[in-house]
Parts: structure tokens; sequence; C-alpha cells
């Protein structure tokens, strides 16, 4: 019975760890080194998660401009009649 209680105990907490948002204690630069790790679709998905999150994604113009570099490149896409390999 013990044992039971001290589980319970130990789930409550984990539960609580689990509902911190690591852009709420993250410096803003770390947020935003984490989300540029993100592929474009991920940084759309995280942007979705909550108005904080939104905040940052909106707030990293070197975050879309790095993968919208990246688009370019591994399409050779054209923007504005421009082609750009």
């Amino acid at each position: 019975m013990r044992c039971f209680s001290q589980l319970s105990l130990l789930t409550g907490q984990l539960r609580q760890l689990i509902r911190i948002d690591p852009f709420a204690v993250l410096r803003c630069e770390l947020s935003l080194k984490v989300l540029a790790r993100l592929d474009a679709n991920s940084l759309c998905r995280a942007a979705q998660v909550s108005k904080r999150w939104k905040a940052l994604a909106d707030d990293g113009d070197d975050l879309w401009r790095r993968i919208h570099e990246q688009y370019i490149g591994q399409n050779g896409s054209s923007v504005g009649g421009t082609t750009y390999s």
C-alpha cells in the first residue's frame, strides 16, 4: 500500500513538470535556437501550439529566411519571375 501512495505522489509531481512550457523558462535567444532546428512544417505546427510559441515563431525573421533559402536552394524555385538556384 505504501508503494502505491508513493507512486501516486510521484505521478502528481511528474504531471506538473510535464505541463511546463519550455519556452516560458528559456531565454528568448535559446528558444529561437530551438525553433531554428525545425523544418518549415514543424515550425508552422509549433506556431499553432500557443500564443507564446506563435509570437516566437513570428519574431524570428531569421527562422523564416533560413527556411526560405533552404526551399529555394533545394528546388531552384522562382519568385516573382526570378529563378533562384
